[in-house]
C-alpha cells in the first residue's frame, strides 16, 4: 500500500484544472488557425506548457479535445448573450445589450467564427450530428428569446415590421462576418480586423445599421 508520503507526492504532482484549461485554451487557438486536420496535439501540449500525455489524460483523444473546444465556445457565448437579454429595460435596450454582448465576445475571441465555419465544412455532406448537439442546447434558446423580443418590440410599435427569422440571421451576420473574413477585411481596409480602432468603428457601424433598419421613431 502507498505510504502517506507517496500519497501526498502523487496529489502534489497530479494534473490540475488549471492544466486542463491551459490545454483547452491552446487547443482553441490551434484548431482555429489550422483546422482539425492541421492541428497537432504535440503543438497544443507545448503551447500549454504541459506534457503531451496530459492531452489524452483529460480529453482521451484529439477528437475529444476538439469536442471540448466547441462546447466551450458555444456555452460561453450563450451564457454571455442570455445574460444581456435578461437585463431590465425596453425592447430596444435589451436588443442593444444583446448586440453589444455578442460583439464583445466575437471581438475578444475573433477566431470563433472561423472555428465554427471549419466545423460546418468538416461535416458538409454528412448529417452533422455533432454540431446539432451544440446548436440545440445553446443556439436554439438564444434564437427563441431573440425572436420573442423582436415580436414584443413590433407589437409595441418600437420595432418596424420585419421577417423575424431573417432579421435575426442578418444581425448575426453583421457581427460575425467581419471577423470571419479577416483576411479579406485586412486587404480592403489595410489593417488587422481585430485592431482596437477598427473594432470600435465596426461596432458603431453595426449599431447604426441595426438602428436604421429596425427602430421606429417610438423606440426608447
Amino acid at each position: 500500500m502507498p505510504t502517506q508520503i507517496e500519497k501526498r507526492t502523487r496529489k502534489a504532482t497530479a494534473p490540475t484544472s488549471d492544466t486542463r484549461l491551459s490545454i483547452l485554451t491552446a487547443a482553441t487557438d490551434e484548431f482555429a488557425r489550422k483546422g482539425y486536420a492541421g492541428a497537432r496535439t504535440e503543438q497544443i501540449a507545448g503551447a500549454a506548457g504541459g506534457k503531451h500525455t496530459l492531452v489524452f489524460y483529460y480529453f482521451k483523444s484529439k477528437e475529444g479535445l476538439y469536442r471540448a473546444v466547441l462546447l466551450k465556445v458555444f456555452s460561453e457565448w450563450a451564457s454571455r448573450v442570455l445574460c444581456a437579454l435578461d437585463i431590465e429595460g425596453s425592447p430596444k435596450q435589451r436588443l442593444l445589450a444583446y448586440i453589444n454582448s455578442y460583439f464583445d465576445y466575437i471581438a475578444k475571441f475573433w477566431w470563433v467564427p472561423r472555428l465554427v465555419q471549419q466545423e460546418q465544412l468538416r461535416h458538409e455532406g454528412s448529417e452533422g450530428r455533432d454540431l446539432r448537439k451544440l446548436v440545440g442546447p445553446y443556439v436554439d434558446p438564444v434564437h427563441r428569446r431573440l425572436a420573442d423580443l423582436l415580436r414584443e418590440g413590433m407589437a409595441a410599435g418600437v420595432f418596424r415590421k420585419v421577417d423575424v427569422e431573417h432579421c435575426l440571421h442578418s444581425i448575426s451576420a453583421l457581427i460575425v462576418f467581419y471577423f470571419a473574413r479577416g483576411a479579406a477585411v485586412q486587404s480592403l481596409e489595410r489593417g488587422e480586423p481585430e485592431v482596437r480602432a477598427q473594432v470600435t468603428r465596426r461596432r458603431k457601424a453595426v449599431l447604426d445599421f441595426v438602428s436604421a433598419a429596425l427602430f421606429t421613431s417610438q423606440s426608447a
